[in-house]
């Protein structure tokens, strides 16, 4: 595998590979098609009429069509690679669809969104480093919850299977007082993925945030 970048700002700069099948940032298996039933789920769990949506991690684009395949009626996407930024964009612009891109990393920018205004967020990004792999969504966990309406909900890919960790349980309800698990079945990813190997991926959705905290 690649070596991380020695400074997430050097993601911005890496090169872009792409195809129907996968998705490469300087030679990183960032996304990969076995992932459209993940990407369902998702949408799935947030999507829905009149909604408004924020996505994190614009990638392949799947799940932002499995958004409006559902329904929607706004679309805000936070994408870091700025190639992978413009791709967004031309395709707001080309299904003329209600959105809005906003190019940087999500630590950035986050503040700069108004608070308690999206019905649903979907969380997906890439780890930038060593210890960032199979927790980088921790850190976006209790923040997310001032940006959801009083009935909005939070869902992202995990990097959890049936054996779901206790302190990313214990995460969840600290900052949420509604926690759902649902297992998408079925995965089929290549002996050649780097990323994952397993047959399933536990899929939380959480809701009701509690502020019994400092804002962070």
């Amino acid at each position: 595998m690649p070596k991380y970048p020695t400074r997430p700002q050097d993601w911005k700069e890496f090169q872009i590979e792409s195809s129907s099948d996968e998705l490469l940032i300087g030679n990183w298996q960032v996304m990969q098609e076995w992932e459209r039933p993940l990407m369902r789920a998702l949408a799935t769990n947030v999507a829905g009429a009149g909604k408004a949506i924020l996505e994190v991690g614009f990638g392949m684009g799947i799940c932002a069509e499995e958004i409006w395949r559902i329904g929607c009626s706004h679309y805000t996407v936070i994408e870091a690679h700025p190639v992978i930024a413009e791709q967004a964009r031309n395709w707001l612009s080309s299904t003329n669809r209600s959105g809005v891109v906003i190019e940087g990393f999500w630590e950035e920018v986050i503040e700069c969104l108004p608070h308690f205004s999206f019905d649903g967020i979907v969380f997906d990004t890439y780890p930038l480093n060593e210890s960032e792999r199979g927790c980088n969504h921790f850190s976006f966990i209790p923040k997310a919850k001032y940006f959801l309406t009083q009935n909005g909900s939070l869902t992202y890919y995990s990097d959890e299977t049936k054996k779901f960790r206790t302190e990313h349980l214990q995460l969840l309800l600290a900052n949420y007082e509604y926690v759902r698990l649902n297992c998408v079945s079925g995965l089929a990813p290549p002996e050649t993925c780097e990323y994952w190997n397993n047959d399933h991926m536990i899929i939380p959705t959480v809701s009701k945030p509690m502020f019994n905290d400092e804002k962070g």
